[in-house]
């Protein structure tokens, strides 16, 4: 990472993106509480990229790292074909995924280090079952990881803070990833979803979800692909109540984080210091949206990966023409609330770049990993 923020300095790049969210499909064997991406996208979810704009998307950002999701990226046929090219490119993969289908893929993807599963668990067998919507998967999931484990790859987890999180119960779940051998925990806020505020939370049947259809997207060919069942709907008695917001305003983060402070000392955090000083509260940190650019069926999505103004042909395109200075808090209403990694984390870093004091603190965190 440094030799590519070097480089790009060398060469003038004034917003050089360092982690590409690459979405091969919006297609998911669940539909988890929090995620809007499968309802923004429902019209979509038949669709999958071709391997070679895959591949193609991560040569044209030339970012050092790239997230694989959706979508879950397990459903993704070319996956492995997928993996195998941009470890030929030399990039740093996060395999993002709900962990259900880990087992059919272990023998098929490599055994390297810079291939990591990403697994999202958002709670203890309770939680995580009720906002997956599916019983069963909590289970399902930890055994994945014991499986992953066994096999020599490494695994993280991701791990998501709604308004209704105990966050004792967060330290539980982390001592229990511990135990299971996890390489790093991410704990990040919610983003507020507009098509998840209270008004419209309920989750929509299977023949009326909300379709959003980004001029030209919804009529694109694409013969690649194959349309896929439908996501299994929960019944809606059974889904955590919705008297009030799944998310959280920057005070409530702050106090949630902060009430975890001394205890998070004990795990294996990928948070970086600045982000968690900054999710307690405790210091700003500038949105680096422009760092973490989204490329999926659609294009080049714009503004960032969790708002949706449109989609360019280009990542150039998408460089040069989304208007990076209303974005952000206190300019986008939007951002208001957000504090979540995708911006932040990369924002973090730059940050690092202007202070000695930062630098030397994400470097000891980098050394301590």
């Amino acid at each position: 990472m440094s030799l590519h923020l070097l480089r790009s300095r060398v060469c003038g790049r004034t917003r050089p993106p360092l982690v590409l969210m690459l979405e091969p499909l919006f297609a998911c064997n669940l539909a988890c509480e929090g995620c809007g991406r499968i309802r923004e996208y429902a019209a979509m979810a038949h669709r999958q990229m071709r391997l070679e704009e895959c591949l193609h998307a991560a040569r044209e950002c030339d970012a050092p790292v790239v997230s694989l999701c959706g979508g879950e990226p397990l459903l993704y046929r070319d996956l492995d074909r997928l993996v195998s090219g941009l470890l030929l490119q030399k990039r740093f993969i996060y395999l993002c995924t709900n962990g259900l289908l880990i087992p059919r893929w272990l023998d098929r993807l490599p055994r390297t280090k810079r291939l990591v599963w990403n697994v999202h668990i958002d709670g203890m067998e309770t939680t995580h079952d009720a906002i997956t919507g599916r019983p069963g998967t909590f289970r399902e999931v930890t055994r994945a990881i014991r499986l992953a484990k066994e096999a020599g790859m490494r695994v993280t987890t991701n791990t998501t803070i709604y308004a209704f999180t105990d966050m004792h119960e967060v330290i539980v779940l982390m001592e229990y990833l511990t135990e299971l051998g996890v390489d790093g925990m991410l704990l990040s806020p919610a983003y507020p979803y507009e098509c998840l505020q209270p008004a419209t939370i309920a989750l929509p049947t299977a023949a009326g979800a909300v379709p959003f259809t980004p001029e030209g997207c919804a009529a694109k060919e694409n013969d690649c692909a194959t349309p896929l069942a439908p996501v299994e709907q929960r019944n809606k008695d059974t889904a955590i109540a919705r008297e009030q917001s799944l998310f959280l305003t920057r005070s409530q983060v702050a106090e949630k984080f902060q009430s975890i402070k001394t205890e998070l000392r004990r795990f294996r955090l990928i948070n970086s210091p600045l982000y968690l000083d900054f999710l307690m509260g405790l210091r700003d940190l500038p949105c680096a949206a422009w760092a973490s650019p989204t490329r999926n069926v659609c294009g080049w999505k714009s503004p960032c990966y969790l708002i949706t103004d449109g989609h360019f042909a280009t990542f150039r395109e998408w460089q040069k023409k989304t208007l990076w200075q209303r974005l952000g808090p206190g300019r986008d209403p939007r951002c208001e609330n957000c504090l979540v990694h995708y911006g932040f984390e990369t924002g973090a870093v730059f940050a690092a770049q202007k202070s000695l004091r930062d630098s030397l603190s994400l470097a000891l965190w980098q050394l301590g990993r």
